[in-house]
């Protein structure tokens, strides 16, 4: 009876154990702005893009990019299965946000493995794209036509040789102009 009881107790333990670090990821990979995605990141933090390579990004120069593009866009961003080996979870997920959704881009998916530290605390990400994502430009080029024809200035300012200029002040006019777009096409 005492080993039933010992087993049901671990059980319930690591499972809100699970739920905790589970919603740190969530709350973390859904922040929209760096004082909240910062909260959950060690001092020490260090990011990566497809593999650990090199220093990686420490936690200010991550942040400085997240506030570049990300943040302004707000991440919207669903976890759709997760795998936990010692103190890092590796998890797939969907993310749109609010460049994806104004062109009807079905969504991005990707891995990231995330590591904590004894103080629950992230001390690196290893973001790792899917291989099969489509891109982004079929669904942006019918905005794109209209806005060289209607706006050609201020596609200009974000949109440079067939690449997004990514910073927190294109990330919003892109919104605004994608928006116009909609409504003066009724997309």
């Amino acid at each position: 009876m005492k080993t039933r009881i010992a087993f049901f107790f671990c059980i319930t333990f690591f499972s809100c154990q699970n739920k905790i670090y589970l919603h740190r990821i969530e709350t973390y990979l859904n922040s929209s702005t760096p004082e909240s995605k910062g909260r959950y990141l060690s001092d020490d933090f260090r990011s990566f893009f497809l593999e650990k390579k090199g220093e990686g990004k420490n936690k200010a120069t991550a942040l400085r990019s997240f506030v570049n593009w990300d943040a302004p866009l707000h991440p919207d961003i669903t976890i759709s299965k997760w795998t936990i080996r010692g103190n890092t979870w590796i998890v797939d997920f969907n993310e749109q946000n609010d460049f994806s959704k104004l062109i009807g881009f079905p969504e991005w998916k990707g891995t990231e493995r995330i590591s904590f530290n004894s103080q629950k605390m992230i001390y690196e990400a290893v973001y790792i794209p899917n291989p099969d994502n489509p891109s982004h430009k079929p669904w942006l080029q019918p905005a794109v036509e209209w806005l060289e024809q209607h706006r050609p200035n201020d596609l200009n300012e974000v949109y440079i040789n067939g690449k997004l200029v990514q910073t927190s002040e294109t990330a919003r006019k892109w919104v605004d102009l994608r928006q116009l777009w909609r409504k003066k096409t009724r997309r």
